[in-house]
């Protein structure tokens, strides 16, 4: 269950190419954005795969 398109929840390093953003940019969406459709398990974030398409179509004005 390696594949992207299996899992559920992704990383912020596979997310990273999805949105087009850099490490920096990523770890700030994480950090300040309390919309951004991410939690965090002990010291890693983990990204729900289906609710960052809907984040970033809500970004689009």
């Amino acid at each position: 269950m390696n594949k992207t398109e299996d899992k559920i929840v992704i990383s912020p390093k596979e997310a990273m190419p999805i949105l087009g953003v850099g490490r920096n940019t990523m770890y700030e969406v994480l950090l300040k954005d309390r919309n951004f459709p991410a939690f965090k398990i002990g010291t890693k974030f983990y990204i729900n795969k289906d609710k960052l398409q809907e984040w970033a179509d809500k970004q689009c004005r």
